[in-house]
C-alpha cells in the first residue's frame, strides 16, 4: 500500500515583495520577490532576528512599496513585552510628521491597530482599524488589507478577521519616507519581540488567501 504523501501549502505566489533576513547577524534584510518566487517559509525556530527596541529594518523608498490604494501587508510575530509608549511599530510608512501608514502593536496586551493617511481625507488626516489582544510570547500571523478607495480596512490575524472599517479604505498620501520593519522613521515606538517574512501583494488579498496563507506558515512557527 502506497503512503499518503500529504501536499505541502504553498502561501500566495503573487507578492510584490517579500523580506526576509537571511544571516545570523546585521540588520540587512533581502527581498525574495521576484527570484526565487517560491513563497517557502525560510529558516529553523530560533533563527530569526530578535528586535530589542533599538534595532529595525530600513526598506528604503522602493518605487514598488509605493501603494497609491489597494494593498496587503502580512507578517509573523512574536511580541516579547508590551512597553511604553504602547504603540510599537511592527511595518510602517511613518516618522517625522510624514504619515502614509502604519500597523502597530500596543496596549493592552498587542492589540494590533492598523492606520493609513489618505488623499482628501478629513483632519486629522486618518482612519484605523483595531483587533481584539494578541497574547504575547506566540507566534501570530497579522494581514492588514486595504481594499482602496470606497473599500474598507481589515486586519486579520492567524488567518481570521479580527476587525473591518467599512468604508475607511482610501487613496494613500505617499510621503518621501522609508518603510520600516520594527520601528518608524525615527527613535521612537520601537517594537520588542521577533518578525519574520513581511510581504507586500499590490492588491486586497481574499479571506481565502490569507487563511491558506496561515496555515502554510503554521509549521514553521510553533
Amino acid at each position: 500500500m502506497r503512503k499518503k504523501r500529504h501536499r505541502q501549502i504553498r502561501p500566495t505566489p503573487d507578492a510584490t515583495a517579500r523580506f526576509e533576513r537571511l544571516s545570523h547577524s546585521g540588520s540587512t534584510w533581502v527581498d525574495l520577490m521576484p527570484a526565487p518566487a517560491n513563497g517557502t517559509d525560510g529558516g529553523t525556530p530560533g533563527f530569526w532576528p530578535v528586535f530589542d527596541g533599538l534595532s529595525g529594518v530600513d526598506l528604503g523608498q522602493p518605487a514598488k512599496l509605493d501603494f497609491a490604494g489597494a494593498f496587503t501587508c502580512s507578517f509573523w510575530t512574536k511580541q516579547s513585552v508590551d512597553p511604553p509608549p504602547g504603540s510599537e511599530r511592527v511595518v510602517a510608512r511613518d516618522g517625522g510628521g510624514l504619515r502614509t501608514w502604519v500597523v502597530t502593536s500596543g496596549d493592552p496586551g498587542g492589540v494590533i491597530t492598523a492606520y493609513i493617511w489618505g488623499v482628501g481625507f478629513p483632519a486629522p488626516g486618518y482612519k484605523s482599524v483595531a483587533t481584539p489582544v494578541s497574547p504575547l510570547s506566540i507566534w501570530h500571523y497579522t494581514t492588514f488589507i486595504n481594499e482602496g478607495a470606497g473599500g474598507d480596512l481589515a486586519v486579520f490575524i492567524d488567518g481570521a478577521e479580527q476587525g473591518r472599517a467599512v468604508g475607511s479604505g482610501g487613496v494613500l498620501a505617499l510621503q518621501v519616507n522609508n518603510t520600516q520593519i520594527g520601528r518608524e522613521n525615527g527613535p521612537t515606538t520601537p517594537y520588542q519581540g521577533t518578525i519574520d517574512t513581511v510581504r507586500f501583494y499590490s492588491r486586497a488579498l481574499s479571506a481565502d488567501e490569507i487563511l491558506r496563507d496561515y496555515n502554510a506558515g503554521k509549521p514553521a512557527h510553533v
